[in-house]
């Protein structure tokens, strides 16, 4: 059986499990109730890229899925048929569905890349991403260095001092999201800013960063300010560095290894 809440009907409350289910891969402020059908989908997400369900085995049929999850047919089909979208998995008539190699994944599927993420032990997925931001990054930059506005750096001044007084992790984060997007707005390469979006939202920040905000943040705001000087004063190679460096010394650490307590954010 599977230990989701449960209403006293017998199914899963959908606000409660659902969240639950996704707690694992995402920091709190990024949790949002989901359907149910994706919750149920994110567990089997969970299951496919630990291993757990292995490459070429089947899941389980439409039954046990109903059965252990407790939830209606037309949820448990939905679950399965959103895998099947983002190329984990195929429908084959009279074989079940079986899971597919890695490389057939959409891996820039939110959802997949999140999970993927998170249970990159033992694959280069993490480096790969550290390796992509510090490009677009870079790039962005030096995109953006000569387009900059006096509001631009307006903006950006505001995020900063909101990141270096504040303590909650919230807070702090919709500031450092914020200030990164200055530049990259301005640079108006719309697929960069995406993709590079795209990774940090997903890229599951370690426990040390969530307990204790500030002190990551008396590391991490330093950098923030190096960047933003930088621009100010036209140094845009200085830039370009700086953001290289923010990007590396934030990211370098792996999901489920205990990092150093001396490790900037």
């Amino acid at each position: 059986m599977w230990m989701g809440t449960a209403s006293r009907s017998g199914k899963l409350d959908e606000s409660v499990s659902a969240q639950r289910l996704s707690s694992s891969a995402a920091p709190a402020s990024r949790r949002r109730p989901q359907r149910l059908s994706t919750a149920v989908a994110d567990e089997l997400l969970r299951r496919i890229v630990s291993g757990e369900y292995a490459v070429g085995t089947q899941l389980p049929p439409e039954p046990l899925l109903v059965e252990e999850f407790e939830v209606s047919r037309p949820v448990a089909r939905e679950a399965v048929k959103s895998l099947e979208t983002a190329g984990l998995v195929s429908i084959r008539q009279g074989e079940g569905t079986v899971v597919r190699a890695r490389k057939e994944w959409s891996i820039l599927d939110q959802r997949v890349l999140r999970v993927a993420l998170t249970y990159s032990v033992g694959h280069r997925l993490v480096d790969d991403a550290i390796d992509l931001r510090v490009e677009l990054e870079r790039s962005l930059v030096a995109e953006a260095a000569e387009k900059l506005t006096d509001g631009d750096f307006s903006g950006m001044i505001d995020r900063l001092r909101v990141m270096d007084s504040a303590t909650d992790f919230t807070e702090l984060q919709r500031a450092d999201l914020a200030f990164h997007q200055v530049y990259r707005e301005r640079a108006g390469n719309e697929l960069k800013s995406s993709i590079a979006r795209l990774l940090v939202e997903n890229m599951p920040l370690p426990e040390r960063f969530t307990r204790d905000p500030r002190a990551m943040y008396d590391v991490a705001n330093k950098q923030h300010w190096e960047i933003y000087q930088a621009l100010l004063e036209g140094r845009t190679d200085d830039a370009i560095d700086a953001i290289a460096r923010h990007v590396r010394e934030s990211w370098t650490w792996r999901p489920h290894e205990q990092p150093r307590t001396d490790e900037p954010r």
